[in-house]
């Protein structure tokens, strides 16, 4: 029995990564548009990740509460906590951006990927385990 909840949880942890894999692209697609534009319209790295991320929080919450975990609970609740997991490793993803930038003198698409892959997996941890945390409501 102990072994058919282990591979449920595993098979379970799988569809979430992969749904949240797909959803990401769509997402970092979505992102990067927004990111080049503005930089091939002149604003700086920074600005232009800035613009690109704040495009891509209202997409990464619907489509994380709705396609990736299927929350079901409090939309102020998930909004709230989504919104302080997306402060957290945006945070993070500019500290990256900068780092790359300035301190190991990257070229700004190289710096701007390096930062989203922070970002990415940073707010994959939160989003599980912090905003929606589906297992622990499974029974």
């Amino acid at each position: 029995m102990k072994n058919n909840r282990l591979t449920l949880n595993w098979w379970r942890e799988a569809i979430y990564f992969i749904r949240y894999s797909g959803a990401g692209l769509v997402n970092t697609i979505v992102g990067f548009v927004v990111i080049l534009s503005a930089m091939a319209l002149n604003f700086s790295p920074m600005i232009s990740n800035i613009a690109g991320y704040a495009v891509g929080f209202t997409l990464g919450f619907v489509l994380s509460k709705k396609f990736v975990f299927r929350s079901n609970d409090r939309f102020v609740a998930e909004g709230i906590r989504y919104l302080l997991a997306f402060f957290i490793s945006f945070l993070i993803n500019l500290l990256v951006l900068h780092l790359a930038l300035n301190n190991l003198n990257f070229n700004a698409l190289a710096s701007q990927v390096v930062a989203a892959i922070s970002y990415t997996l940073l707010m994959y941890l939160l989003t599980r385990f912090f905003v929606f945390n589906p297992v622990s409501k499974q029974k």
